[in-house]
């Protein structure tokens, strides 16, 4: 049985992307901190509709700490753009 305090779940991100969900679900059980993914079986409707990333309130803070690493890293792995390259006018 689980304690009261694990079930007090925060939303820690909404995204629309179940695949970036499922990265940062891996990411967070690396570090010893379970989460729950609510709405990722959107039944090909990828993008629509949000996806919320559910983590235990006692975990929160490290969770947000965790997600602020990858989200860096993600800028830095990411091409960067110039201003105004893409712009078809």
């Amino acid at each position: 049985m689980q304690k009261d305090e694990d079930l007090d779940l925060k939303t820690l991100i909404k995204l629309t992307d179940s695949n970036l969900a499922e990265i940062l679900k891996l990411a967070l059980a690396d570090e010893n901190i379970p989460c729950f993914i609510e709405g990722e079986h959107q039944a090909g409707l990828t993008g629509v509709f949000q996806i919320r990333v559910l983590v235990s309130d006692k975990n929160l803070a490290q969770a947000k700490q965790i997600l602020q690493e990858h989200l860096g890293q993600a800028d830095e792995d990411a091409p960067s753009e110039q201003p105004g390259e893409g712009d078809t006018e």
